[in-house]
């Protein structure tokens, strides 16, 4: 193969389809997942239940729950980039720093979305 592109090794290869490997690579994205489905379930059962209705420090409750929710997955997402962002490779190879920096993206990327559907619990009141 010419300039400075290598192929993985079959031994390289089989070492990112490992399950804990392909779980660091898709981390961000479950977070986020987790993030999306516990905040819409929370907003449903809250409307349902009349959490909006009692109210914490001038806030209502069901506020309250929605972005400790949202700040607990936010700060997990904070938690990964920085995990990927400072770990080292597995491989010292262009493959190891290629799958590494993917890692990285996506988890920023995660990260930003989490944000993004996170951003409407600080403006708008819940069971409007």
């Amino acid at each position: 193969i010419s300039g400075s592109i290598r192929l993985m090794t079959r031994h390289e290869y089989m070492r990112y389809l490992k399950p804990k490997a392909l779980l660091a690579l898709i981390a961000g994205y479950l977070v986020w997942s987790l993030c999306f489905v516990l905040l819409y379930s929370l907003l449903s059962v809250g409307c349902e239940a009349g959490w909006h209705q009692s109210r914490l420090l001038g806030i209502n409750l069901l506020s309250w729950l929605l972005v400790g929710t949202w700040l607990l997955h936010v700060g997990a997402g904070v938690w990964l980039v920085r995990e990927a962002g400072r770990r080292e490779p597995e491989l010292s190879s262009q493959s190891g720093h290629f799958i590494q920096r993917v890692t990285l993206l996506l988890h920023v990327t995660a990260l930003a979305a989490m944000v993004w559907i996170g951003l409407p619990i600080l403006g708008l009141p819940p069971c409007a």
